[in-house]
């Protein structure tokens, strides 16, 4: 009878252990690396345009059916108010209806002024304080109402820059300038306000920025 062969013995397959990947995961190139950062660098430049943005525009409204503020016209102007020296600004809040701006970064004040110019068929109320640098030369703070008087602000010649934010009495603010003279100017619901100086002194100018304050009317206390 013809010899029955035993089959010869298989080696051992190699199991892998459960969950492990079948085949082997190739690493990214250097090129998609290099890509891939520069995706994640755009995407954080564009984060950061777009908080800038959201800080210099102000927090958008919280509910879009909400009454508007209505600003107060004015359509009698008022006799203009001049006073030299350290003047009480609570008393001029009081006269200008709406918070105003003042310095309170050791600067002497020389003197302030209400008053109103003519403005769009009616008039725009100004509170104008006057202060003293130690060499002698000026600031001013600005308070105008309504906001739409913002163009009262204008420099002739003066470009926007929009590469810094700035703070003016807890508000944002933006700065404009021409080669003679910066504004830092801002704006609430109801006045805009501003100092301005000139550009030699752009160092003092941002100094008295960081105390600058807004004093209420005693009537909104």
């Amino acid at each position: 009878m013809p010899q029955k062969h035993k089959p010869q013995p298989q080696p051992p397959v190699e199991q892998r252990p459960v969950g492990e990947e079948e085949t082997e995961v190739r690493k990214p190139s250097a090129l998609r690396r290099i890509l891939t950062r520069v995706g994640m660098a755009v995407l954080l430049v564009i984060a950061l345009v777009l908080c800038y943005i959201f800080l210099l525009l102000g927090e958008p409204a919280q509910d879009e059916l909400s009454a508007a503020v209505v600003e107060d016209t004015i359509q009698m102007p008022m006799s203009p108010l001049e006073s030299p020296g350290e003047t009480n600004v609570q008393g001029l809040a009081d006269t200008f209806g709406q918070p105003v701006l003042s310095l309170q970064s050791g600067l002497s004040m020389m003197k302030a002024r209400i008053y109103d110019t003519a403005f769009e068929g009616g008039y725009a109320r100004r509170v104008t304080l006057t202060y003293a640098l130690p060499d002698g030369t000026q600031l001013t703070a600005e308070s105008i109402r309504p906001t739409s008087a913002v163009t009262l602000l204008s420099l002739p010649g003066a470009k926007l820059d929009a590469t810094s934010l700035y703070t003016l009495g807890g508000l944002n603010a933006a700065r404009m300038d021409n080669q003679s003279t910066i504004c830092i100017f801002g704006q609430s619901d109801t006045a805009v306000y501003a100092v301005i100086g000139p550009a030699a002194h752009e160092e003092q100018l941002l100094d008295a920025l960081q105390q600058s304050m807004l004093t209420e009317p005693s009537a909104n206390d």
